[in-house]
């Protein structure tokens, strides 16, 4: 971390009471991993945070401790007050009668009277001192909890914590590094640095999780011995890899192997665009009684059997007419000119993820070829 970011870290921390901890809205294990870890160290030091995403279908990190403590609802709406000056006429009593469209006051004083130059109006504060934004490229990530409370991010202070090369570095403070693989790495650094001491086994397996999904259980070609380096200073500090491992990878809900056995059984390659690709239908979703978490896990069972592939591309029709689409990029591959051509949103350095509507899945299915083949010169380094 740059040495000129400590201190204005640690003062914003230790100057805030209460700390609000957004994810963005489309929650990787990452950003839920090392949001969890930044609350849990953030309550150690005796401050009241609380930790906010906009998204759900976070079932398969349950595991992870205080993730029943995530707030799906923000209500960060401002006090007015108003204020009245009791220097010439000490108060007595107060009370108030609601009526249609409107609220009275009643002011009584012990002595002499109110005058309407005694009364003044402001807005309160906002009830967080500090906001820290977590694997959050820009502020529109994070979903309806920004669209809903923009004055509120326009009004307090950001730390704003990330590893993707798109961050808007819209904070006061920014904290975005390019060279760590993922997000809980950087947190995992920052929390030594600031106490070390305070690193527990719960922090510590939050951090690894964050870790081991951005890498792909370190199968990512762009792992980096930093980041073995700091998975294995976790699970010394307590971090639980065999559980996170057993959590992630070996329990899987019926629905999602029978969805992803449908997957298997329509894997396609295109082999002169270096694509491996699938899809399914919404009846294939309705039969396999399959959950919205369950599209995902297929698409990163997908990533995981199909290494060598270019580009893993995954459709799904969630309902009529309705697709969601996933791609992974190997290194080799251009996000840059990829992700606007299908009008996608990176959920990291190399998944990403859009939506096609009015369409028929296989009309969708040589939609999207087609716009791979018009920039397939283009796309691969």
């Amino acid at each position: 971390m740059d040495q000129n970011l400590r201190q204005p870290i640690l003062d914003s921390i230790n100057k805030a009471g209460r700390i609000l901890i957004a994810i963005p809205s489309n929650a990787s294990g990452d950003a839920l991993g090392a949001g969890l870890a930044l609350y849990l160290f953030i309550k150690k030091l005796d401050k009241e945070p609380e930790i906010v995403t906009a998204g759900a279908g976070l079932a398969a990190f349950s595991f992870l401790s205080g993730a029943s403590e995530i707030k799906h609802l923000l209500a960060a709406s401002q006090s007015f007050v108003i204020s009245v000056s009791t220097a010439n006429a000490p108060l007595d009593e107060l009370s108030y009668e609601a009526l249609p469209g409107r609220v009275d006051i009643f002011l009584k004083p012990k002595s002499g009277k109110f005058a309407q130059t005694d009364v003044s109006f402001k807005n309160a504060r906002f009830p967080y001192d500090l906001i820290i934004t977590v694997h959050t490229p820009s502020l529109e990530n994070l979903g309806e909890i920004y669209e809903k409370n923009t004055d509120l991010f326009f009004e307090t202070p950001i730390i704003n914590i990330d590893h993707h090369p798109n961050n808007e570095y819209y904070g006061e403070i920014n904290v975005v590094d390019l060279t760590a693989t993922s997000t809980a790495e950087i947190v995992a650094s920052l929390i030594e640095e600031f106490e070390s001491s305070l690193m527990d086994e719960h922090i510590a397996t939050n951090l690894l999780t964050g870790i081991i999904v951005e890498t792909n259980s370190f199968q990512h070609a762009k792992t980096t011995p930093k980041a073995f380096l700091k998975a294995s200073q976790l699970i010394a500090q307590g971090g639980k890899h065999r559980e996170i491992i057993r959590e992630l990878y070996k329990t899987k809900s019926i629905s999602l192997l029978k969805l992803w056995g449908r997957a298997l059984a329509r894997l396609k390659e295109l082999g002169e665009l270096g694509i491996v690709y699938s899809l399914v239908s919404h009846s294939d979703i309705e039969k396999t009684q399959s959950k919205p978490e369950d599209v995902l896990g297929v698409m990163k069972e997908l990533v995981a059997a199909l290494s060598g592939a270019k580009i893993v591309l995954f459709l799904a029709e969630t309902a009529p007419q309705d697709i969601v689409g996933y791609f992974h990029l190997h290194p080799s591959v251009k996000a840059q000119i990829l992700s606007p051509a299908l009008s996608a949103q990176m959920l990291n350095g190399s998944l990403g993820k859009f939506t096609i509507k009015g369409m028929e899945l296989l009309e969708a299915e040589k939609d999207v070829i087609e716009k791979l083949n018009k920039i397939k010169t283009q796309i691969i380094v």
